[in-house]
């Protein structure tokens, strides 16, 4: 992922897009056009950077959505592992519960079950979203 950002000039509120950030966004292949006018900055984004963005933005939610939860469950007090709760798990991807059945099946995403209760293991999440 490109990092850069946003400068300041004379006026807080006027942001000003730091010149190398440009350079590497259209460098990269993310960004193939970026138009500039008074305040405002509108970005084309590649194939490639709209799939970059889309999960950027479901590893953000995640993260936000972890960082809102007190606790994380864990299993396996001995073990490093983490795991989250079926209902994160759609909030995060924004899927049903058959599109989640159906990744089980497939193998795509495989749950552990205690009892009744479904989790998924934060390792393999992470995995498909990278």
């Amino acid at each position: 992922m490109v990092q850069g950002q946003l400068k300041q000039k004379e006026n807080p509120n006027t942001p000003v897009l730091d010149a190398g950030l440009e350079t590497k966004l259209l460098a990269s292949q993310l960004v193939s056009e970026v138009r500039k006018s008074p305040g405002h900055y509108s970005f084309t984004l590649t194939d490639l950077g709209v799939i970059e963005f889309a999960k950027a933005m479901q590893m953000a939610a995640f993260e936000e959505h972890a960082s809102k939860q007190d606790k994380e469950v864990n299993l396996f007090p001995n073990s490093d592992e983490s795991f989250i709760t079926k209902k994160e798990a759609m909030l995060g991807f924004g899927v049903s519960h058959t599109t989640l059945w159906k990744w089980q099946k497939s193998g795509y995403l495989v749950p552990v079950k205690v009892g009744k209760r479904v989790y998924y293991k934060r390792s393999d999440i992470e995995n498909i979203i990278k």
